[in-house]
């Protein structure tokens, strides 16, 4: 059965890279609806899309959708997630840069509907979350700990939702608390650079992610958009939709 997919902030860069993958699922998927502020303005990114799903009105775009996908901003997150309830959406969220209070929101929705919710949707830097956790678990105690990363000039949160998830697998696993040094660069058009470092007396274990293309996340939100299309309701990650 094809999955009906609602993508808002469609001309964002991300809602264009998810659009397009999936339109080449054709057997798999299908882009039923999509929200855009201004839904009436001219975008030659959009001539293989519908016109007609394109809507500025989220209520009426989730109606018509089996899963959201939400690589918008927090506060419209708060929105989409409102929405979803209400017409018992599953919903796939990559934003990243929230509070406590609206992941507290997150977390509670999760009690009503399915979300699959991922600070990065790369399946490498997935695998590289599960590397640093067995590295944590074994030496993080004994070990100076840094996290390195490089991000484009408009990247907004700093640190970015990645290294703070690589923060948090690392003290999960540590029997101590410990000060984790965190290194940001905010230069250029890199799409997004991570590197975890463990420096022992003698020895350090690096642990390097670059990411190449904004496609690669893309592909890891139509990963979670097919795990999560048949799940019940539950806050899920990319470690359960890769089983990790």
């Amino acid at each position: 059965m094809s999955i009906n997919v609602c993508i808002p902030g469609i001309s964002g860069k991300m809602g264009m890279e998810i659009a397009k993958l999936v339109l080449l699922e054709k057997s798999n998927m299908r882009l039923s609806s999509a929200v855009m502020r201004n839904h009436n303005e001219k975008n030659n990114n959009f001539s293989n899309i519908d016109k007609k799903i394109i809507t500025s009105d989220l209520n009426h775009a989730l109606s018509n959708c089996d899963v959201c996908v939400d690589f918008t901003r927090p506060e419209n997150t708060m929105q989409i997630i409102e929405a979803c309830i209400k017409y018992n959406k599953k919903l796939v969220i990559g934003t990243t840069g929230y509070s406590e209070a609206q992941i507290k929101k997150i977390e509670l929705a999760s009690k009503e509907i399915a979300i699959l919710k991922a600070s990065n949707m790369s399946i490498g830097i997935n695998l590289c979350l599960k590397l640093v956790e067995k590295i944590s678990s074994s030496i993080g105690d004994s070990s100076d700990i840094d996290i390195i990363e490089h991000h484009h000039k408009h990247k907004v949160d700093m640190p970015s939702g990645t290294s703070l998830a690589f923060e948090s697998v690392i003290k999960d696993n540590l029997a101590t608390e410990k000060n984790i040094k965190h290194h940001c660069l905010r230069v250029g058009n890199v799409v997004g650079d991570h590197m975890v470092k463990f420096t022992l007396e003698n020895e350090s274990i690096e642990i390097n992610h670059k990411s190449f293309d904004r496609k690669i996340f893309a592909e890891g939100a139509i990963l979670a958009l097919k795990w999560i299309s048949n799940k019940d309701k539950g806050l899920y990650t990319m470690s359960d939709a890769l089983s990790l």
